[in-house]
C-alpha cells in the first residue's frame, strides 16, 4: 500500500507541477481525453479536459500547492488517489486559496499502459474539529 501511494504521489505531484508552469503538453500526457473536473462550489461545475488544459495554460493559474494525508486505493483496474491540499488558485482576478480536498480517480490508458487522469474532484474544506471527532467516533475497527 505505501508503494501504491507513493508512486501516485510522485504522478499528483508531476501534474500539480505541470499546472503550475502552465505546461499544457505535461497535462495533456497526464490527464485522459474523457476526464472531467468537478469543482465543489456552489453551484458545482464541470470542466472537461480541452477546458481545463486551455484554462491552465490562460486564466486558471495554479500558483502554489502543498498535499497532506494522502492515500491511494487500488479499486478493481483503477485507482482512487485523495488528500488534503493547500492551493493557490487564481482565476482571472480572482484568488481562490485554501485548504481543498482533492479525488481523483487514475486508471490505466490501453495502448501505452501507462496511468491516466480520468476524474478529478476539488471542494473546499471547511474545518469542524467536532463534525470530524463525531465522524471517527462511529468507526468500528478503533
Amino acid at each position: 500500500m505505501a508503494d501504491l501511494e507513493q508512486d501516485f504521489e510522485v504522478l499528483e505531484n508531476r501534474l500539480m507541477r505541470a499546472w503550475v508552469h502552465r505546461d499544457a503538453r505535461d497535462l495533456r500526457s497526464l490527464i485522459s481525453g474523457d476526464c472531467i473536473f468537478m469543482f465543489g462550489i456552489k453551484p458545482p461545475v464541470l470542466l472537461d479536459r480541452a477546458s481545463f488544459v486551455v484554462g491552465a495554460e490562460n486564466e486558471f493559474a495554479c500558483e502554489a500547492f502543498r498535499f497532506h494525508e494522502v492515500t491511494a486505493r487500488k479499486y478493481g483496474k483503477s485507482v482512487w488517489f485523495s488528500g488534503h491540499i493547500e492551493l493557490e488558485l487564481r482565476l482571472g482576478r480572482h484568488e481562490w486559496k485554501g485548504n481543498f480536498l482533492v479525488t481523483d480517480l487514475w486508471r490505466r490508458s490501453a495502448i501505452r499502459r501507462r496511468w491516466l487522469l480520468a476524474e478529478r474532484s476539488l471542494s473546499p474544506v471547511e474545518s469542524d474539529a467536532r463534525l470530524s471527532d463525531a465522524i471517527r467516533a462511529m468507526q468500528l475497527w478503533r
